[in-house]
Formats: C-alpha cells, sequence, structure tokens
C-alpha cells in the first residue's frame, strides 16, 4: 500500500471509525482500523467493526492520491493519535512485505507493525432489501428523546434495544426499561415506498453511537434493512448495527389509562422544580420526590382549573419544598416518583407545556404532548408526538 492524503481529510475519516473499535479484544484485528485503498477507482475506506455494529467511511478526491491498492490493519488507539498529532499538510502511508507501515508528515515519521487486512472480521452485506430516508434531525432527536429509557442487561433481550416502527407513514422509536417508557413519533421527514410496514430493534448501545455520528441537519439518511442488519448512510459515513431478534412489549396495551386527573404545566417551570427538591434525594436509599396536585380554593382570576403542584423531598440530609402553577382538571392526587426518572422524561420534552395523565397513586403518570385546541380529555394515543410513562414509587401510610 502507498497513498498520501491530506491530514484534515484522514483524521476526518478516523474519527467516525473509532466509535465501534472493540476495546481489549483477545482479536487485536478487532482493536483496528480496516485500511482499504484502491487504485482503480481511487477511493480510501476506513472501517471499524466490533461484531456488532460498525462505521465504514469513505473518501476520495484531490486530496486523496492512491499509489498503490491495499488493505491492512492498524491499531486505531495508535494510528488515531499519531494522525491527530501530526503537522498540518499531506500524510503519506507505506506499508511493505513485511507488514511495516511508515506513517510520514513534513518532517514527522512513524514506524508500526500492521496486521494482513484478510484477518478482519467479515463485514456484513451493507445493502438492503427495504429502505426508506429520514430527515437526521429527525432522527437524531427520535433517538436522543428515547434512548434514555432503553433496558441495560435486561433479561428480556428485546427491551435491551428501541423498537422502531414504520406504518401509515410515520415513525414511531419506543423504549422501554421496566421503569418507564418512551415513544417518540414523527409525521414528516420521511420518504418511504408506498404502503411499506415493518418494525425492527436496535440495541441500545448502537444508537448511542449513531446518537454521536448523525449531526444536526435536515439532510436525508438512508436506512436500509437485512434479516439481521440495519444500515443508515449519510454523507460518507455508513453505520451499521446487528437487530435484535424477538417480540418487543406490546406497548399500547401498557399505556392504556383511565385518568381521574389530567394537569396542564408548563414543561420548564415544572422539570425546573423537580431538579430542584432532588438535590436532597439519595438514589441510593430510594428517597423519592412527593408531587401534590390541587386545585386552588382561592385564585385571583376566579378560574376553576387553577391549581397548585407541591413539590417535597426529604433524606436524611433535609427537606426540600417546591411549587408551581398549573391548570388541573378532576380529582387532587399525591403521588411518588424516583427524581431521576421523571427529569429525565421531561428533559426529553422539546415542547413549552405538556399535560399529565394521572390515574392513582400506583399507576404510571403519563407525560403527553398538548394543544391547546384540544379538549384535555383527548387521549388520541395514536397521533401524539410523544409520551413518556412513569411509574411510581408506592407512598408509605
Amino acid at each position: 500500500m502507498n497513498i498520501v492524503c491530506a491530514k484534515n481529510i484522514l483524521n476526518g475519516a478516523i474519527t467516525p471509525a473509532l466509535s465501534t473499535v472493540s476495546n481489549k479484544n483477545t482479536n487485536k484485528a478487532l482493536e483496528g482500523l480496516l485500511i482499504t485503498a484502491n487504485q482503480d477507482d481511487g477511493t480510501l475506506v476506513i472501517c471499524s467493526y466490533d461484531t456488532e455494529k460498525g462505521v465504514k467511511v469513505t473518501v476520495s478526491g484531490e486530496n486523496v492520491q492512491i499509489n498503490e491498492s491495499g488493505k491492512i490493519i492498524l491499531n486505531a488507539e495508535k494510528f488515531a493519535s499519531i494522525v491527530k498529532n501530526l503537522p498540518d499538510g499531506n500524510v503519506s502511508i507505506i506499508v511493505d512485505d513485511k507488514l511495516t507501515a511508515k506513517i510520514k508528515s513534513n518532517k514527522s515519521e512513524f514506524t508500526l507493525q500492521v496486521l494482513d487486512g484478510e484477518d478482519f472480521p467479515l463485514i456484513p452485506e451493507l445493502k438492503g432489501e427495504k429502505n426508506f430516508t429520514v430527515s437526521r434531525k429527525i432522527l437524531k432527536n427520535m433517538i436522543a428523546s428515547t434512548l434514555f429509557s432503553v433496558a441495560v442487561n435486561n433479561s428480556r433481550p428485546a427491551l435491551n434495544g428501541a423498537l422502531f416502527e414504520i406504518k401509515n407513514n410515520k415513525i414511531s422509536v419506543v423504549s422501554v426499561d421496566g421503569n418507564r417508557l418512551s415513544l417518540k413519533r414523527s409525521f414528516e421527514g420521511l420518504t418511504l415506498n408506498e404502503g411499506l410496514d415493518l418494525n425492527f430493534i436496535v440495541p441500545g448501545k448502537s444508537l448511542a453511537e449513531l446518537l454521536k455520528l448523525i449531526g444536526e441537519d435536515d439532510k436525508p439518511a438512508v436506512i436500509e434493512l437485512t434479516n439481521k442488519h440495519v444500515i443508515i448512510s449519510f454523507d460518507n459515513i455508513i453505520f451499521f448495527s446487528r437487530l435484535i431478534e424477538g417480540e418487543f412489549l406490546d406497548y399500547s396495551k401498557v399505556i392504556k389509562i383511565n385518568p381521574k386527573t389530567t394537569v396542564v404545566v408548563k414543561t420548564k417551570i415544572f422539570l425546573e422544580s423537580v431538579e430542584r427538591a432532588a438535590v436532597l434525594t439519595d438514589d441510593k436509599t430510594k428517597t423519592m420526590i412527593k408531587l401534590n396536585f390541587n386545585k386552588e380554593e382561592i385564585n385571583i382570576n376566579n378560574r376553576d382549573e387553577a391549581g397548585i403542584l407541591r413539590i417535597n423531598a426529604e433524606s436524611s440530609a433535609g427537606k426540600a419544598q417546591d411549587e408551581c402553577d398549573i391548570d388541573i382538571y378532576g380529582d387532587d392526587i399525591l403521588i411518588g416518583f424516583n427524581s431521576r426518572y421523571l427529569a429525565e422524561a421531561l428533559r426529553a420534552v422539546k415542547e413549552e407545556q405538556i399535560q399529565l395523565k394521572l390515574e392513582s397513586p400506583t399507576k404510571s403518570m403519563l407525560i403527553m404532548s398538548y394543544d391547546k385546541n384540544k379538549r384535555v380529555d383527548d387521549m388520541d394515543i395514536g397521533n401524539c408526538k410523544f409520551l413518556y410513562l412513569v411509574l411510581p414509587i408506592r407512598l408509605k401510610d
């Protein structure tokens, strides 16, 4: 192999590939980057793969010169550090028959032993039978809004990932960890084949890495599916991951509640009150925050729905109390929650106001999008933009 590549181009290709390198593996090839240079088409491909997920980055053009084709494996950590610290300009990589690589830039030179590219694990076929496109901005938002409630090491493997559903020209992402459920839905930014109806489960660890790579713009990402893998392509990057096999939880049954109380509250004010009270909670002893939803008997504007939410926390460290204004429809209710579970759901909400649906102190609270043009008893769950279900902590008598 003999190549010359601009440092910024090479570094830009290495960085995303580092996200799926396997660390401290007995197979040294998995700790490396597969570098493939093709003189015929002038492409340089950098790939990483930990047998669960992988990244393939392709670069070409006037800043990439392939003098001799080749395929090698370079230790990812060392190679990335070398390139990052080289002076600006062109970087040359020459590999001899003894699998010794000389990496040079200006007056700097490094020598590394490499592995034969044929020792790299077999990469799955990166072409799917079914495909669709979605805005990268929307995809990133959907993942970020649900990733926090993906289960970790759950005995039901399917819950260790997020469910993607494509149906009726909309995409939904759902995650469940036993204490909360998250659902995010989009009706825009999609390009689908007519009648496309499918679902698949992507591991949480794969989604966490994809989240770092996907970017913020509205450019489309192409998503393809094989029987065992999902392939997501954007710019010059291909991210791929195995799928989790098995049946996901029938979440539509879980979110069916018969609310006795509906509360409308400003998201930011509610979250800030929860975070303040949470300062004195303790996860180790499972102390909670208590939410006391009440109507205001006397209020300035004489509004029947005017209410107040009192948030209390108590631990060995002390006590905390906070309040925020609400609109409340139905019964007063006192309920307790793990503050972290509740705060994570509220942080994922991007809308100014939300509605809370409560049935009893022992049943999950439903957090939904709020539309001031709809009645508060309108439970159109099938078309809501998002919802979060948070399991309460039983209050002591």
